[in-house]
């Protein structure tokens, strides 16, 4: 091969790769600004997208025009074959339909590109022509984007503002959740992300049958009729999270099994452990009866055990790490719950942490929980008071000092809060990037934070602050979009982060108890 032929070669290569990056972007975008199409594509489709647009691409290359037409098969079974293959091992999943009938999307994207290329080199033979018709062109986009948008938020968000109103949507949501969570344990892990690491997609199946377990008791609050069922969903999502396929994430960490060490006081598990005894807390307040009684005593006791024999009233959740402050809360309203349900029991222990925490562990700057601390109990310097951690924490101390949760609250509003068309918590009290990525928060866009902005609705919700909790749940079906199908309701990012959906509906749901 000579020179020149590299160089071809490279040159070709080169062009491929930029066509290829064009396509599957367009693609993508056009997925992005039309939500509402999301519940009838299917879960896979981004790696359908990606295959096909890499297998017609090259073929396209390779194959000189007067042929294409004629072996244009070849290229698609080769699509689905490779998908199909694909689609097993990286989805573990198989929807042959979806495999199928993908390609479509990509020949109407094709065909509308096509069409607008015939119609500029028609039309467009002045350079002003040529600005008309692009100008009018982003203007059609915008407009076919938009106005189906702002109806569906408009629909949506019509019935916010009581749990009246709400009833419908709350039990929909309540469904969808159900019919994802309450399944065998490997389904449940399997419904998480899986680019994120088997550490991660346990934590947040453990988040999500935790946060769903909440969402279930705060319904059986609010529609007492509702009770029975929800009792049952409870009962199930405890059986999850006590399977050893759940565990494991915990036990990966610790080296050992939380569920082996509750007699000792010289370990910690308070993530697993607090989360776990919570659910079963709201179990037993919604109406449930005892099978879990001896557990939920041996849990709380370890807990209690634990934290008293600390160095200063709090456990790492994992080793050779921070004090993480929302994992403490857990711990802190579990024995809360605990104490209502046994005649006050660990109530000391609940009062001295409160007491310690107003007096050692505010941050000077905002007057807010910190969000993480020194195993000594130290606050860690030139950590920043995040808007994640710290609307979290707003939210669980609802649950147990009425007082300094309102309080905390104000600080919270005062120093994160953002009005705006997207109104919502920031991340950082300090500054709103325009685009980031946080560790905890997710992708900060404008300075708001997604987790905070969703775990800020439980304080919102408790202290009746109605106008804060109708702006959020505008931003979350802006950003989020619902979709419905039967007698079931869900953000579309639910696909992605099934936990989202289940933080949102505990959140939204978390009304005093005087309701």
């Amino acid at each position: 091969m000579t020179d020149e032929d590299i160089d071809q070669l490279t040159l070709r290569l080169v062009q491929g790769s930029i066509t290829l990056f064009k396509w599957i972007t367009l693609q993508f975008l056009i997925l992005f600004l039309t939500p509402f199409t999301w519940s009838i594509m299917p879960s896979g489709m981004p790696l359908y997208i990606v295959s096909y647009t890499l297998i017609f691409n090259v073929y396209l290359g390779i194959m000189s025009k007067d042929k294409r037409l004629n072996f244009i098969w070849k290229p698609y079974v080769g699509y689905l074959c490779v998908t199909a293959i694909l689609s097993l091992a990286l989805l573990d999943s198989l929807s042959l339909p979806g495999i199928v009938l993908a390609p479509l999307f990509g020949l109407l994207c094709l065909i509308m590109v096509r069409r607008y290329k015939h119609f500029r080199k028609i039309y467009a033979t002045t350079f002003a022509r040529r600005m008309t018709i692009n100008v009018a062109s982003i203007a059609l986009i915008i407009a076919i984007v938009t106005i189906p948008k702002v109806w569906s938020v408009s629909a949506e968000c019509q019935g916010h503002g009581s749990f009246k109103t709400e009833k419908d949507e709350i039990l929909q949501r309540r469904n969808y959740l159900a019919s994802k969570l309450i399944a065998p344990p490997k389904k449940v892990l399997h419904e998480m992300p899986s680019g994120i690491g088997a550490q991660f997609q346990g934590e947040w199946a453990l988040y999500s049958c935790s946060m769903f377990a909440m969402s279930l008791y705060n319904i059986s609050q609010i529609y007492p009729e509702t009770r029975t069922e929800n009792i049952h969903y409870i009962d199930s999502l405890i059986c999850i999270v006590l399977s050893p396929e759940l565990r494991e994430y915990d036990s990966n960490r610790w080296k050992e099994d939380a569920l082996s060490t509750l007699q000792s006081y010289e370990t910690s598990h308070i993530s697993y452990i607090s989360h776990l005894a919570w659910m079963i807390g709201e179990y037993k307040a919604a109406g449930g009866g005892n099978k879990y009684d001896k557990l939920y005593a041996q849990l709380c006791n370890a807990m209690n055990g634990r934290i008293l024999h600390s160095a200063a009233l709090n456990l790492q959740t994992y080793p050779n790490e921070s004090i993480y402050m929302p994992d403490m809360l857990v711990a802190i309203v579990a024995l809360k719950q605990y104490a209502a349900l046994n005649k006050g029991k660990y109530a000391s222990t609940v009062d001295a942490w409160v007491d310690k925490a107003k007096k050692e562990w505010l941050d000077p700057k905002t007057g807010l929980l910190v969000s993480f601390l020194n195993v000594d109990g130290s606050q860690i310097t030139d950590m920043p008071t995040k808007g994640s951690y710290s609307a979290l924490n707003c939210s669980y101390q609802t649950l147990i000092d009425r007082k300094f949760a309102q309080e905390q609250y104000l600080l919270l509003k005062s120093s994160f809060w953002k009005e705006g068309t997207l109104s919502g918590m920031k991340e950082y009290h300090d500054h709103s990037p325009i685009l980031g990525m946080d560790i905890d928060a997710g992708p900060v866009i404008m300075g708001l934070s997604p987790s905070g902005t969703a775990f800020s609705t439980g304080a919102a919700t408790f202290f009746n602050d109605n106008e804060v909790r109708s702006n959020i749940l505008r931003t979350a079906e802006i950003c989020g979009n619902t979709l419905s199908s039967g007698n079931k309701k869900h953000y579309a990012l639910a696909n992605i982060a099934l936990v989202g959906e289940a933080i949102m509906l505990a959140m939204r749901t978390n009304a005093p108890a005087n309701l």
